[in-house]
């Protein structure tokens, strides 16, 4: 074959293997293809229903808003709720939580524009609809907003303030409320972990996982233990660990602020565990350098007993996490200093010419507030490498702080490390700006 032919059926052949490829790329099978389609309108139903929402709310909102511009509204929120009504947005709505939840909430924008144009029957009409399907933070508006100053003297308005007070007390569990006691009746832990019990069988994101536990007979199983307990701290304990067996990091029980009152971690003292032995990681006080204490130093013991044991009796099976390197986290550096502000922590720790240096430590940090540490650090290391350590994702200025650094050190940099290690998460929206 001559080349030029040969060239010509090269050039045809790769053609084709480009239009292939190009196809391939693009060519979804007919259920997920009608999966994506099914996504964006979804997405754009919901983007429409907001921005119907958010306008609606806006305009009751303004005092200065005229009948003239509530009416104007009128048409839009309904025929928003006929979309949602007719067939195609049900089939939609079914299985989407935020497209169902939209329906209530436009229902009670609608009330309330009912409400500022004297619509009283109509307005009171629309709440009682949806007054057990509220969320939380519309519940609260209804209470405490002036959206419907005009109702207040109706009593049907006075029967559904107190409805949804009702419907408030039954989902927020505050009928459980008690003062705090040194030692809660006996009646009183049952409801407590009979409350904790329900909420995860009937909220948990992962119902797998309450099947491998089998969590009526879990629940079953800690009757007799919550029975048994001695004390409020202890009776927390217990509830403690049976959530910790979910392995869920979002899924906690909380000592009361009189327990976490009483105490505190080492502020001054930060630890890891580092290549299975636990080790300090940063000294912050004057006072603990004196005693010998210094970053990199293997901890032997706490108040006499062997680390690792100490950590996995008295720390780690009252821990929260879904993966074994957050548990470890949380075990080995969070939590493993807490106890009773009155009483110092005895450690042992290996000092590097291999003699054991013996320190006791006052504990003073809160739990509640936890380790400060800056947004950012940054520095540039040897070979030219920007390193950045971002440390949470709490505060929007973390988003900020990054970009300038990144426009400083970075851009003169020949390659960029980003430590994340001590990041204990935070606002998603600022990790995906970063």
């Amino acid at each position: 074959m001559p080349d030029h032919k040969r060239r010509s059926g090269l050039r045809e052949l790769l053609s084709s293997l480009i239009l292939t490829a190009c196809l391939g790329a693009v060519w979804l099978p007919p259920a997920l293809a009608d999966d994506s389609n099914i996504s964006r309108e979804i997405d754009e139903l919901i983007a429409e229903l907001t921005k119907i929402e958010k306008g609606v709310a806006a305009a009751i909102a303004n005092e200065k808003s005229t009948p003239a511009d509530l009416e104007a509204l009128l048409p839009g929120v309904k025929e928003g709720l006929a979309r949602l009504s007719a067939p195609e947005g049900l089939r939609l709505a079914n299985g989407d939580s935020t497209l169902q939840d939209l329906r209530p909430i436009l229902v009670f924008r609608l009330a309330a524009v009912e409400a500022r144009l004297g619509q009283k029957n109509e307005a009171l009409k629309l709440l009682d609809s949806v007054l057990l399907e509220l969320p939380g933070w519309l519940r609260h508006e209804l209470l405490k907003g002036s959206a419907f100053a005009s109702l207040a003297n109706e009593p049907e308005f006075e029967r559904i303030k107190t409805r949804v007070e009702r419907a408030a007390t039954l989902w927020d569990g505050s009928s459980f409320l008690s003062g705090f006691r040194e030692d809660l009746p006996e009646d009183e832990k049952i409801a407590g972990l009979s409350d904790f019990w329900s909420e995860v069988k009937n909220n948990f994101m992962n119902p797998s996982r309450l099947v491998e536990l089998d969590w009526d007979r879990l629940y079953l199983s800690y009757l007799p233990r919550v029975r048994q307990t001695q004390s409020t701290i202890e009776f927390y304990r217990v509830l403690q660990e049976m959530c910790a067996r979910l392995q869920d990091g979002h899924t906690r029980v909380w000592m009361p602020m009189e327990v976490y009152e009483r105490q505190a971690l080492i502020g001054e003292l930060e630890t890891a565990l580092v290549e299975d032995k636990v080790v300090v990681v940063a000294v912050k006080s004057e006072e603990l350098r004196k005693q010998g204490l210094a970053p990199g130093q293997e901890i032997l013991s706490i108040d006499g007993v062997p680390v690792k044991k100490y950590a996995e009796e008295q720390v780690a099976p009252y821990q929260s996490a879904a993966t074994p390197q957050d548990h470890a986290v949380w075990v080995y550096s969070y939590m493993l200093t807490l106890g009773p502000k009155d009483k110092p922590l005895g450690l042992e720790v290996r000092g590097f010419d291999g003699q054991t240096i013996t320190a006791s430590v006052t504990r003073r940090l809160s739990p509640t507030r936890g380790f400060s540490r800056p947004l950012t650090e940054s520095r540039m290391l040897q070979g030219n490498i920007a390193y950045i350590a971002v440390n949470s994702m709490m505060d929007s200025k973390v988003v900020s702080e990054f970009g300038q650094v990144l426009e400083g050190i970075g851009q003169r940099a020949d390659a960029l490390i980003i430590d994340i290690r001590n990041n204990g998460g935070g606002n998603s929206g600022n990790s995906y700006e970063i």
